[in-house]
């Protein structure tokens, strides 16, 4: 078994998140939260990582290196585990949280390794060493998750919900094999929201996925998700009272302005990419009919994106075993392409991170974009390598963030 080595790279000093009111978005991404004199008011009880920054460097996603032996060591890596139907295991919820503040039992830590599979490509395993609790519940699935790149957020944002309802075809009316479909997110009491960001589309907006993400991977609280014991369950007795008080009327770590000043800092770090003409190849592998070039804006303009923000079956080959939402266990949200992504260390793709390249990425695409891949392995050699090249281009297409601030 191999362990995934966690490492956090620079951050703003250390503080409790009740401390973030002097911090611009740009500092609380890469703050390291501590968790004060108690779990309630900062950090944890449970939790991934201590900032943003630590698995979005830079606003790049994770970074992930296998080593020969087979050992996978990375950052920003994460394990859910859960039922088919997408409820999570009853002690442990539906993500793996590996770090603890004091007095309180981390969940486990994810063991995983490499293996190569037929036609060179590369599958990862893990398991976990549960280090609380009784074990994992029979009939739980696990499934790794690689923190996507931020990059293309803002510009995911701009898309009218107008553009994503158009490029919908759930039902294949035009025979074509493709039946992408919006990922409508229930909401009590509102109308279902449509989903936008993230592998399977489960946020509808940029302050949504901010906020999951401070609650799930740190423990951190705003008004979307109050609750000071976290992801921790009622099984889970030690975390529960280390959270303290669960008054309704306990001030979250991250009122309203918060997370408005984080996402503003997440939006900040897509700038309108210069992107190349696709090769005729992309054309005729029908790459376009999920990676759609230009989507519509709310304003009337457009903005490169290569994707169509849809949900589409991606095969047995993909499959991540739990559902999310409505979303299936096979289907993902087409990734935008444009991005910065492409110049990063250690960055590797698909929901994973399993591919080491966009060859590799293609070669796992099967359900709905089988057709396309099919076609992408009848090219030639030259003709591939242009292909890559035009991918890896527009992943590479916006200026990597300054480091400052």
């Amino acid at each position: 078994m191999k362990i995934i080595v966690v490492a956090i790279f620079a951050a703003v000093g250390f503080g409790s998140a009740a401390e973030a009111q002097d911090l611009t978005g740009a500092q609380m991404f890469r703050q390291n939260w501590t968790s004060a004199e108690t779990a309630s008011d900062g950090l944890g009880p449970i939790f991934n990582e201590a900032s943003c920054h630590a698995c979005h460097w830079f606003g790049g996603g994770a970074r992930i290196r296998v080593r020969r032996d087979g050992e996978v060591a990375g950052a920003g890596v994460l394990l859910r585990h859960t039922f088919v139907d997408g409820k999570g295991d009853p002690h442990y919820g539906v993500q793996l949280q590996n770090k603890a503040v004091d007095g309180v039992e981390p969940e486990g830590v994810a063991d995983m390794s490499a293996l190569r599979v037929a036609d060179g490509l590369t599958r990862f395993l893990a398991s976990v060493r549960f280090t609380s609790g009784p074990g994992r519940t029979a009939g739980i699935t696990m499934s790794l998750r690689a923190a996507p790149a931020l990059d293309s957020t803002a510009l995911v944002a701009q898309v009218s919900a107008a553009a994503i309802v158009a490029g919908a075809d759930s039902q294949d009316k035009n025979k074509d094999g493709i039946s992408g479909r919006i990922h409508l997110l229930q909401v009590p009491g509102k109308k279902p929201k449509i989903g936008r960001f993230n592998w399977k589309a489960t946020a509808a907006r940029v302050e949504d996925q901010v906020a999951n993400a401070l609650w799930f991977d740190m423990g951190l609280t705003s008004p979307a998700h109050p609750a000071p014991q976290g992801e921790c369950t009622t099984r889970q007795h030690d975390c529960l009272e280390a959270s303290g008080s669960q008054s309704p009327d306990l001030a979250v770590d991250f009122d309203g302005n918060k997370i408005a000043g984080l996402a503003d800092h997440v939006r900040s770090l897509a700038v309108p990419p210069k992107v190349p003409e696709p090769p005729q190849s992309f054309a005729d592998a029908k790459c376009s009919a999920c990676h759609t070039p230009y989507m519509k804006t709310e304003d009337g303009g457009s903005v490169a994106l290569y994707s169509n923000l849809l949900l589409h079956n991606m095969g047995e080959g993909l499959t991540s075993y739990g559902g999310e939402g409505s979303a299936s266990p096979t289907e993902w949200r087409t990734t935008p392409l444009v991005g910065f992504r492409g110049k990063l260390p250690d960055h590797r793709y698909l929901h994973d991170g399993r591919a080491a390249n966009i060859d590799e990425a293609i070669r796992w695409h099967g359900g709905e974009a089988k057709t396309s891949r099919d076609a992408y392995i009848a090219l030639s050699a030259s003709e591939k390598l242009k292909l890559t090249s035009f991918v890896l281009t527009l992943m590479s297409s916006m200026p990597v963030p300054p480091q400052g601030d």
